[in-house]
């Protein structure tokens, strides 16, 4: 997986591994795509830092439900690496990719998911429906700096609302791992 010759931007593997972010994504805001093998529980992303020659993790988000990719945004200079933890019943190989989370694409017609996915944030004005499952989720927007601005919708069960697109800049978020959301 590479962007450019010699500009790797993912991994792959099959055991747990520390993995470093790009040079060239460091110090701003990193969408993490990741995803597992067929019928894989999935596994953890870790955010690892050295600071002063200490080890230190935080955990950053979770991969999807066997190929669906799931979204993990890192603030700028949360983490210089990421520790792929494997549950002890995950089978296959393990992927991730790292993405500028400023250039995602548009959020498409109609898109459904169990993971969380970030979009590129539509035209202020547009309306949104959103649709989540049974553990419900939420709809906010990120700015450049890694942080939720806004939230568009959200709540703890199942949901349907319609939102409007304030006049912000950032990226739309569709959160919790663990929902159904869409169309």
């Amino acid at each position: 997986m590479r962007d450019a010759p010699g500009t790797e931007t993912g991994s792959s593997g099959y055991r747990s591994r520390v993995v470093g972010l790009p040079k060239q994504l460091r110090g701003r805001p990193v969408v993490i795509e990741a995803w597992g093998w067929i019928a894989s529980p999935g596994f953890e992303v870790v955010g690892v830092t050295e600071p002063r020659g200490r080890y230190t993790e935080k955990y950053a988000g979770s991969s999807g439900f066997g190929r669906e990719r799931a979204h993990i945004l890192l603030e700028p200079g949360q983490c210089e690496s990421v520790r792929i933890m494997r549950g002890l019943k995950m089978s296959g190989r393990w992927k991730i990719r790292f993405l500028d989370a400023m250039s995602m694409g548009p959020l498409p017609p109609a898109a459904k998911g169990g993971a969380s996915r970030f979009f590129q944030c539509p035209a202020p004005g547009t309306r949104i429906a959103a649709r989540f499952g049974d553990s419900g989720g939420r709809l906010g927007i990120y700015n450049d700096k890694g942080r939720c601005v806004r939230v568009l919708a959200g709540r703890g069960h199942r949901f349907d609302d319609v939102v409007v697109v304030p006049e912000v800049h950032g990226v739309l978020a569709v959160e919790r791992p663990e929902s159904k959301w869409g169309p």
